[in-house]
């Protein structure tokens, strides 16, 4: 499927020079010509805590030096930042009927996102696609976070051109036909995304306490299972046809146990995503779909 290009009004002919995926355990970096080849520099923990409603980088200087190291160091560059799922909101809105202005489809989406998202949506930076059956796609997030991800970039002689939520890009990795459920594990957060036929349906975010443990113990398998399985039968519900499978994305090591158990518990067919930076190789095929990004990407099934 294509959601990339058809939320980001953004995208530039040609494309910025580099990607960069960020998360909370570090920076991966591709330039965006073939051949694409990964760098990537780990963050300690606590130098970035994605969130929607406070400051991220917390370690300025730790944050600046990673990205320095991978930014060349001759010339102003473009480049496209790939957030955290939980640095930013995806959501899905359904209407009647849409205004055919611009900025008066821009005001109703703004006008429905006050009673969804915990920021003050008339400062915040929106980006929306009108899919099929006026289901609208919006990525929004406050302005403030997106210059505080941006600005240390600019001070090393980057342009961000484009600046997406992850969960977004990976979905260039999967079919565009199917009815299917996604779920990435990013920066401890969970993004649950519903896919009917090449439209994103119900996107959801799961954040890790902070409280008890902090963004690497991320959000427990026992939640995951139960919002996977809730969502699951929402889909059932609506559709009255269960989802042709559940992809995992963002699970390292973890991945094949993790399979294994929601196989067992939800009765659907789980694939995993083998992408260490899921993001980031997405956004890559998005440029080139004939090609591969950083390496082939081969689903693995898992049994029950």
């Amino acid at each position: 499927m294509n959601p990339l290009h058809a939320i980001q009004s953004l995208l530039q002919d040609p494309p910025p020079e580099f990607a960069f995926e960020i998360s909370a355990s570090g920076i991966a970096m591709s330039r965006t010509r073939p051949p694409a080849t990964l760098q990537h520099v780990p963050l300690a923990e606590g130098v970035l805590v994605p969130s929607p409603i406070r400051e991220n980088i917390v370690v300025l200087p730790a944050f600046m030096a990673a990205v320095r190291k991978l930014v060349p160091t001759n010339g102003r560059r473009t480049a496209a930042l790939i957030l955290p799922d939980n640095a930013m909101r995806l959501a899905v809105l359904e209407f009647d009927n849409l205004p055919e202005k611009e900025e008066e489809r821009m005001a109703l989406v703004r006008f429905r996102l006050r009673k969804t998202v915990p920021f003050d949506v008339d400062s915040a930076a929106v980006s929306f696609h009108v899919q099929t059956g006026n289901k609208v796609l919006v990525a929004v997030a406050p302005a403030e976070v997106i210059a505080q991800y941006e600005k240390p970039f600019r001070d090393a002689g980057l342009h961000p051109g484009i600046v997406v939520p992850a969960a977004l890009t990976l979905l260039e990795l999967l079919p565009s036909t199917g009815s299917y459920l996604v779920a990435h594990r990013n920066s401890g957060a969970l993004a649950i995304l519903v896919i009917g036929n090449g439209v994103l349906t119900l996107s959801r975010s799961l954040e890790p306490n902070h409280d008890a443990g902090g963004v690497n113990d991320g959000v427990p398998l026992d939640e995951i299972v139960s919002n996977l399985y809730a969502t699951r039968v929402y889909v059932e519900d609506q559709s009255g046809a269960r989802p042709d499978r559940l992809y995992l994305a963002g699970f390292g090591p973890e991945a094949q146990r993790v399979a294994s158990r929601l196989v067992a518990e939800l009765d659907v067919e789980v694939e995993v995503v083998p992408e260490e930076h899921p993001g980031l190789a997405g956004y890559l095929r998005s440029l080139r779909p004939e090609q591969s990004s950083l390496r082939p990407v081969q689903s693995k099934k898992v049994a029950a």
